[in-house]
């Protein structure tokens, strides 16, 4: 059972493990240096479909395996090695292990797991990824039911897929491979089973890392849990692992940025230097279809909260006149989807159709955008 703030209705291990710090990041409580973002969810799988449309080549076994190492990591930080260890197959093989097992053993060994799959069920629910269900497989008997999930109401339908990878492979310590279907409205089936990934993908995908700097944003926050009321404030179905924004409906998540920031750097690998654009633009049309009608005419401090509440980084500098707009981000992450959402957001709010921008990104992560209409 998932428990919640009897003051402002948010998960607890939301606020446990998560810290909304002052300048613009959402650190793991237990490892600072890792962070999340709050995010709206519906623009993922948006942007994605939006790059294939605009490059005309599929990138969903990118995502899948990238997004899952991000979920093996995390599951690994969650569950010490000794609860991995019960179905660890990485040298003995658990297939052959199940094989020999007695009985007793066996239906020890499906408790352990079915309680453990319960709690990823119950992590999955609290950071807004859907309503996941435990799949046919554990009351048909079979040998390997954690392999096999489903979800109504996916945060992502690709990151649903690549978070059971991620996670039956933190569990069973070999690498795997996925697939999925659509089974009903908003429903989804997803299953994992022993192969290797993409050597190519295993050499490139790497996060990157850089020291966080200070900031100075204020929150408003829970006095039971600490969460910061612009949190809280959205709408937690539990129940059904939804957090949706009153004030616009758009669906939100929590989930690690490097997954989506590393399926960027590598399509650019793969396919060319006119990648991050694409994204970009992908990012900007988007947002302009799905978010066009909104008063976006807000200030400098309007916009450090939005991003710093969604953990997107610290607003350092923000300046705009009647031919644009210049801003600095410290602390970035997702930037490229950032870079796009800014450029829509300029122009829905000087009401204009199109825009050039500039931008850059330093090694220290501080992003600089310039966006003129036109």
């Amino acid at each position: 059972m998932v428990e919640t703030c009897t003051a402002c209705g948010v998960p607890l291990m939301v606020s446990r493990e998560l810290n909304w710090e002052a300048n613009g990041v959402i650190s793991l409580t237990a490892s600072p240096r890792n962070r999340m973002v709050f995010f709206e969810s519906e623009t993922i799988d948006h942007v994605f479909r939006g790059i294939e449309e605009l490059i005309g080549v599929p990138i969903e076994r990118i995502v899948i395996e990238s997004r899952s190492r991000e979920t093996r990591r995390y599951i690994e930080r969650a569950f010490p090695p000794e609860v991995r260890r019960i179905i660890d197959g990485s040298e003995s093989g658990l297939e052959g292990r199940m094989a020999k097992m007695s009985p007793e053993e066996r239906e020890t060994l499906l408790a352990t797991m079915r309680a453990i799959t319960g709690s990823i069920i119950d992590i999955a629910k609290n950071y807004g990824y859907g309503e996941q269900i435990l799949s046919e497989l554990w009351e048909q008997g079979a040998d390997f039911p954690w392999r096999v999930q489903r979800v109504r109401n996916p945060y992502s339908v690709l990151f649903f897929v690549a978070d059971n990878l991620g996670s039956v492979e933190a569990f069973e310590g070999i690498e795997m491979q996925a697939r999925y279907e659509k089974t009903g409205e908003d429903t989804y089936r997803s299953e994992v089973f022993p192969g290797e990934h993409a050597l190519e993908l295993r050499e490139r995908l790497k996060r990157r890392r850089y020291d966080f700097k200070p900031g100075d944003v204020h929150y408003e926050r829970c006095p039971q849990c600490g969460i910061p009321m612009a949190v809280a404030g959205r709408k937690w179905d539990v129940e059904a692992g939804t957090i949706v924004d009153p004030g616009t409906g758009r669906r939100m998540a929590i989930f690690g940025p490097f997954s989506a920031d590393a399926v960027f750097d590598d399509l650019e690998s793969e396919l060319g230097e006119a990648i991050p654009e694409t994204v970009i633009e992908a990012t900007r049309r988007y947002i302009r279809s799905a978010w066009n009608t909104e008063n976006w005419n807000r200030d400098g401090l309007t916009f450090q909260q939005m991003i710093a509440v969604r953990g997107l980084g610290y607003l350092a500098r923000f300046e705009g006149d009647r031919h644009g707009l210049e801003m600095l981000v410290q602390n970035a992450c997702l930037h490229l989807p950032m870079v796009g959402t800014v450029q829509a957001l300029v122009e829905m709010a000087y009401r204009v159709e199109a825009s050039t921008c500039e931008w850059e990104l330093a090694d220290d992560g501080d992003l600089s955008i310039a966006v003129k209409v036109k």
